[in-house]
């Protein structure tokens, strides 16, 4: 895991949306790690897991990718509100 800022943990966010993207899973810790989202793509769909202020896990179409970037980004901004540096665990394809 490395500490990243937060406007690049962003661009990774809007990156994945893609179905051609170069990353299958990506997770951002807070600095305590008490709060977390994965965000999976497989391809055809996306899916959000969110471990942390809420618990639950949605499945998005990556063919709507406006909607999937803007669930994404509401959820990175309730998970972290207040954060500059968020720590990345990403995995190739």
């Amino acid at each position: 895991m490395r500490l990243i800022p937060v406007k690049q943990a962003t661009t990774l966010l809007k990156k994945i949306c893609d179905p051609k993207s170069q990353y299958r899973e990506i997770k951002l810790f807070t600095a305590k790690k008490d709060r977390s989202i994965t965000v999976k793509n497989d391809g055809e769909n996306l899916t959000l897991i969110e471990d942390g202020y809420l618990h639950f896990e949605k499945e998005y179409s990556l063919a709507e990718t406006a909607e999937c970037r803007h669930a994404l980004l509401a959820a990175f901004k309730k998970e972290f509100p207040r954060s500059n540096r968020a720590y990345l665990n990403a995995i190739r394809k």
